[in-house]
């Protein structure tokens, strides 16, 4: 099973469509920042507001800049180094942890932003508000972890893929 390899250029394809897929969820993401009643702009100043912040920067330089570089890793071993095959198991592991983690922190974290934003808004104390988020906060900790894990996976099936082919 460890042994089964896959093309280089179809892992290439597939994270150039998870580049697009993640591409429009950020413009989707991005729509409610034009509605003035939102809120937005007044919960993103001041903590935990910052935190959907981060969540949208995160997403868009791993979900979407991040994918489109990793399109670019598998499509140049494969054109330029002759790689033209790599482990099927390790390149599948990191497409799907990715892009799973990259959605479940984004969520957390914008959740956590949009709630504490809101409940600051809306009088809460810092102290409230502190334990209104933090049951998010340790999922959001465990996708960040996964995020590295897929990232480490990948870093590894290109490493061996320049060695072994």
């Amino acid at each position: 099973m460890l042994d089964e390899k896959i093309e280089t250029g179809i892992i290439s394809k597939y994270f150039f469509y998870l580049t697009i897929i993640n591409t429009i969820a950020a413009i989707i993401i991005t729509l409610p920042i034009l509605v003035p009643t939102s809120g937005l702009p007044l919960i993103v100043g001041f903590f935990p507001g910052t935190w959907l912040l981060i969540s949208y920067l995160s997403f868009l330089i791993v979900g979407v800049a991040g994918m489109a570089l990793w399109c670019f890793f598998y499509y140049i071993l494969g054109n330029s180094f002759n790689k033209l095959h790599t482990n099927k198991v390790f390149a599948i592991s990191q497409i799907v942890i990715i892009e799973l983690s990259v959605f479940g922190y984004s969520i957390t974290m914008a959740a956590v932003g949009w709630m504490g934003g809101q409940a600051l808004r809306q009088g809460l104390s810092v102290a409230a508000v502190g334990y209104l988020i933090e049951p998010l906060v340790l999922p959001t900790g465990v996708f960040v972890s996964l995020v590295v894990i897929g990232q480490l996976i990948g870093i590894v099936n290109v490493l061996l893929t320049l060695k072994n082919n």
